[in-house]
């Protein structure tokens, strides 16, 4: 009997010193769904979601039951954003009009973007600065109380600079 118990042991051990790896990156193992690649994204599902989600973690793994949510490998180029003393969006919060003061080259286009909290966008407007300083107004007054996406894209020829400000709207 204590040649099976250590025997075992030994193997229990053996089982256990070889299960443990160390995580080089980030990983999603799914128990009921699977995964797919398309496009060069990976996306993941899982079959059964439960209301009641439940999170163990330990040092070197996350175990949560609920939604998937896929990496994103973005492979679009970044616009630098535009600096503070190039635009300056005020008042925030406001109640009616919001400004916009950009401090810009002459002849930048501007477009003005604005997105409500499900990410419809229901204002739009594109105009050329031809002193790159002229002073933009949007007026939010007839709008519900709430936060806005305002989206700013500046370009001049061969550049394209970008910001994005949360507006909160208040009665």
């Amino acid at each position: 009997m204590t040649k099976f118990l250590s025997l075992f042991l030994f193997l229990f051990g053996a089982t256990i010193h070889f299960c443990q790896a160390q995580v080089q990156q980030a990983a999603t193992v799914n128990a009921t769904g699977g995964s797919a690649q398309l496009g060069g994204n990976t996306f993941e599902w899982s079959v059964g979601e439960m209301v009641l989600v439940n999170t163990v973690a330990t040092a070197n793994l996350v175990v949560t039951q609920g939604l998937l949510q896929p990496i994103l490998n973005p492979t679009d180029i970044r616009h630098p954003e535009l600096s503070a003393d190039q635009l300056k969006v005020y008042p925030n919060p406001t109640k009616n009009i919001v400004f916009i003061q950009p401090n810009l080259k002459p002849n930048t286009s501007l477009t003005l973007l604005v997105y409500d909290i499900s990410g419809r966008s229901f204002f739009r407007k594109t105009l050329v600065l031809k002193s790159g300083t002229e002073v933009q107004g949007i007026d939010l007054g007839t709008y519900a109380a709430g936060n806005y996406l305002l989206d700013i894209v500046a370009g001049t020829t061969g550049s394209t600079s970008r910001n994005t400000f949360k507006i909160q709207k208040i009665n």
